[in-house]
């Protein structure tokens, strides 16, 4: 088993305060959460991306570009509530959007996935599918494997 470690930017901490782990997964096309994910069962819906079907519950995203809606927070609000939201978002370039819901649940007293930033060159060498372990401070380290 190897493991990689680097940093990534805490734009909004996971919240409660703590290490997040999940398993990796790449999406390269550009996302909306408005139409993109469903607020019902957390399953890709766009069938413009190639995970469409698959589930982003307890998953780390890894999103390259997101585009569409201001609505987007009030999905990832919802999922959140339903605790069935990525246990971490790392973003390209900062998003207020995600952040946004985060920010929300996390004054609701919920479970907050942390919103993180990334960019693309670095985003490309963590592997899909790998185990990735975030601490509260934005250390990373990716393990290949199984979680």
């Amino acid at each position: 088993m190897s493991a990689a470690k680097f940093q990534l930017e805490v734009l909004v901490a996971a919240s409660p305060a703590r290490c997040v782990r999940g398993r990796v997964l790449h999406l390269a096309e550009p996302i909306s959460f408005w139409g993109g994910v469903s607020a019902t069962n957390a399953l890709i819906t766009d069938p413009r991306q190639p995970h469409v079907g698959q589930s982003i519950a307890d998953r780390v995203l890894i999103i390259r570009e997101l585009r569409g809606s201001s609505s987007g927070s009030s999905v990832l609000l919802e999922l959140i509530y339903k605790r069935i939201a990525p246990c971490a978002i790392v973003c390209a370039a900062p998003d207020a959007i995600l952040a946004l819901g985060s920010l929300v649940a996390s004054e609701m007293h919920w479970p907050a996935p942390g919103v993180f930033r990334l960019p693309v060159l670095q985003q490309l060498v963590i592997p899909e599918d790998s185990i990735l372990t975030i601490d509260s401070d934005g250390y990373a380290c990716v393990c290949e494997g199984h979680a």
